[in-house]
């Protein structure tokens, strides 16, 4: 498969990301759109549940470690927005788990990133942590602290979806698991909590469903790129989707200090394209 598609599908997945969190961030009601998320996964994914081969034995600990994780994280992401702006809670969610997946590669991992890919890195990381304190007026500790834990959390998922999709016989085949199963801790605690689904008129139908489209298509293609790209190139490419995501803050959710993000977002995009002379 041509490495330029595989780019070209990153920045897509990118701009589902964006306009995904935007959706959570501006419902009145974040945890009946995560479950919408998981129903909209469940009906696209349950029909074909007998005409997609079941995955290998050793695959099924990534499936369910993934799957616990990505309820955390999104529960996470749920309680960051209630205490911090978009603008704030998502650059550091975002630059922090690039920065710990490109450690953990560099250490664990790979052995394939330039010194170039390091520097594209950490450009991305330092252009998003730019965007998050240029923006903020006064530190937010609680904030700070639920978007680190969203970082590590981030990070430690999208390593496992990455390790399982290339160990994989067939890598639709766990992204298939990973994408039906993934939800279903954060539907279950949303059909519990009086704030979730049972919570009438907090919540909009349609945002739900857009939402869970773009949740599909924004990471469903990150796993499939990481067979083919270093799962550190591919996490922080996608980080694009910062520079997206603060422009949809400012003109949909009103969020002010639009101005102060230009120069980090040249850097991110400066990043972004290092990384992508280091793929071809």
């Amino acid at each position: 498969m041509s490495l330029n598609f595989v780019f070209l599908l990153i920045l897509f997945a990118a701009f589902c990301h964006a306009g995904w969190s935007t959706i959570v961030k501006k419902s009145g009601n974040g945890l009946a759109i995560m479950a919408m998320t998981s129903i909209i996964e469940i009906i696209i994914f349950l029909p074909l549940v007998f005409t997609v081969p079941l995955p290998s034995t050793n695959i099924w600990f990534f499936i369910f470690a993934t799957t616990i994780l990505h309820g955390f994280y999104r529960y996470s992401v749920i309680t960051s927005y209630q205490y911090g702006d978009l603008s704030f809670v998502y650059p550091i969610a975002r630059g922090g788990s690039v920065l710990i997946i490109g450690l953990i590669s560099l250490l664990i991992i790979e052995s394939n990133i330039s010194v170039l890919g390091v520097i594209g890195i950490l450009l991305i990381c330092f252009g998003l942590f730019m965007i998050s304190f240029l923006t903020t007026r006064k530190f937010n500790r609680v904030a700070f602290i639920i978007a680190i834990t969203t970082a590590s959390l981030i990070a430690t998922y999208t390593i496992l979806d990455g390790m399982a999709v290339r160990r994989s016989e067939n890598g639709f085949t766990f992204i298939y698991w990973m994408l039906l199963l993934n939800g279903i801790p954060m539907l279950v605690y949303a059909l519990l909590s009086k704030n979730g689904l049972r919570k009438k008129n907090s919540y909009n139908l349609i945002d739900g469903i857009v939402a869970g489209i773009l949740a599909i298509l924004g990471y469903g293609l990150v796993v499939w790129s990481m067979q083919f790209i270093e799962i550190a190139y591919v996490s922080s490419i996608r980080e694009v989707s910062i520079v997206l995501a603060t422009l949809l803050s400012f003109y949909l959710l009103k969020e002010k200090d639009a101005k102060k993000r230009v120069i980090p977002s040249i850097i991110i995009f400066i990043g972004v394209t290092i990384l992508y002379f280091q793929i071809k």
